[in-house]
């Protein structure tokens, strides 16, 4: 699965999630039975948006960013940042200047 498929996925979970909390009754019994099992829920929620992706590493389809990938991120967004700050600078200049008042 790609990425904005998995935000999809969570997005559904979280929304369901939020709809089961909503629905609960003002019923403190019911209340402590939902936080109890809180955790057990986000547990299962976990595994079920991680096992794909981990089938996936495992089937050779995908891999695990190293330090090295996430360095060279790192060093093209600055470049890109770089860049754009540059372009803003030029377009700023380029642009006529208010009146000193």
């Amino acid at each position: 699965m790609t990425a904005p498929q998995h935000r999809a996925q969570l997005a559904d979970r979280v929304q369901r999630l939020e709809a089961a909390a909503f629905r609960l009754g003002v019923d403190l019994g019911e209340i402590k039975t939902a936080v109890e099992q809180l955790p057990t829920t986000i547990r299962q929620e976990i595994l079920d948006y991680t096992e794909p992706v981990f089938g996936e590493i495992m089937a050779g389809n995908a891999s695990l960013a190293t330090k090295e990938d996430l360095d060279q991120l790192k060093d093209l967004f600055e470049t890109r940042f770089t860049q754009m700050d540059a372009k803003l600078d030029r377009l700023l200049a380029a642009l006529p200047q208010p009146p000193s008042s």
